[in-house]
């Protein structure tokens, strides 16, 4: 009797042992991702990209967690509350120092660039009848600035700085969304956005005629001479109905991780978004998904290292950068 309940006992714990070690194995990885607040392109391609991952891949769980935008996102990365975020460039930068926003916090020694997500500009957006043809138009004009802790916070600030212009206007922090529609009421003047195609403007423009303010050649230089991050590209004439192609400042948007994040995960991940028929179903869900590529090499030199899964999976396939 005893050596029989002694081998059931074995035949138990080894079942025991075997189901552990099986749920080790499938165990869902749960991953937090920032992306922005509705009407912002960060919102729209972390819930396109979160939604094909969780779909297709059993044992990674992602959740779209909706928030300020890249400041926040960084933010919340360095306190560990984020597993990945859609992260401004210069925000890595700045965050390695600490400096600008992330001044008298934590280094941020724990991000990882898992890829390049896009290059986005940022501008300001009226309606034609508000006859504001320039930034200095804007001079006593009521402008939504973007929500807080929105890298359009960070952005738009920056830009007003470098052109004189930040005590010249009267400025909100609102949702991308409600910018729209509070300019489309006549409640505002304008509003400032990041990155491009923005739901926000996309849908302005199928209602009203909206302008994307130029800036001059001159405007350009001082910002690019203020601010090193920010670049002269073209908005496409075919971004927003009626708006022709216009030179903005750029700056590279990244898709970062926390180191905690496993490389078997992270490299997981990449397989799946690099597959043709994923990408393509990624590119369908938001345009801007056509920009992933490796960048390793640009991220580098803003002070922090890529992820070792994003490493190995792009060493593998050829893709890293030397």
């Amino acid at each position: 009797m005893q050596m029989h309940n002694t081998m059931a006992a074995a035949v138990a714990l080894g079942v025991a042992m075997t189901a552990v070690g099986a749920q080790a194995q499938d165990e869902v990885k749960d991953v937090a991702w920032g992306g922005s607040s509705p009407g912002g392109v960060m919102y729209y391609m972390v819930g396109t990209a979160g939604t094909v991952l969780s779909r297709d891949l059993p044992d990674v769980n992602v959740t779209q967690v909706t928030t300020g935008g890249s400041t926040e996102n960084a933010k919340r990365l360095i306190k560990g509350e984020l597993d990945m975020g859609i992260v401004y460039g210069s925000h890595v930068y700045l965050a390695q120092t600490p400096e600008g926003p992330f001044a008298n916090g934590p280094k941020g020694d724990m991000l990882r660039g898992v890829a390049k997500a896009y290059e986005g500009p940022t501008y300001f957006v009226t309606l034609e009848e508000n006859d504001i043809e320039s930034v200095s138009d804007l001079e006593g004009k009521t402008v939504a600035l973007g929500p807080p802790g929105s890298g359009t916070v960070f952005n738009c600030t920056n830009i007003l700085k470098a052109l004189d212009m930040q005590e010249s206007v009267e400025p909100r922090m609102m949702t991308f969304a409600d910018a729209g529609r509070a300019l489309g009421n006549r409640q505002i003047d304008a509003f400032c956005q990041s990155s491009a195609p923005a739901a926000a403007v996309s849908e302005l423009a199928e209602t009203h005629d909206v302008n994307v303010i130029p800036y001059t050649d001159e405007e350009m230089s001082k910002i690019e001479e203020t601010y090193p991050f920010y670049y002269a590209a073209d908005l496409p004439a075919d971004m927003y109905k009626g708006v022709p192609e216009t030179t903005l400042p750029y700056t590279t948007v990244y898709w970062v991780a926390h180191e905690r994040v496993p490389k078997e995960t992270v490299k997981k991940i990449l397989e799946h978004v690099y597959d043709p028929e994923t990408r393509e179903e990624l590119e369908s869900g938001h345009r801007n998904w056509k920009q992933l590529s490796p960048s390793n090499e640009n991220f580098a030199k803003l002070g922090a290292p890529m992820h070792p899964g994003a490493e190995e999976f792009y060493k593998e396939q050829g893709m890293w950068e030397e």
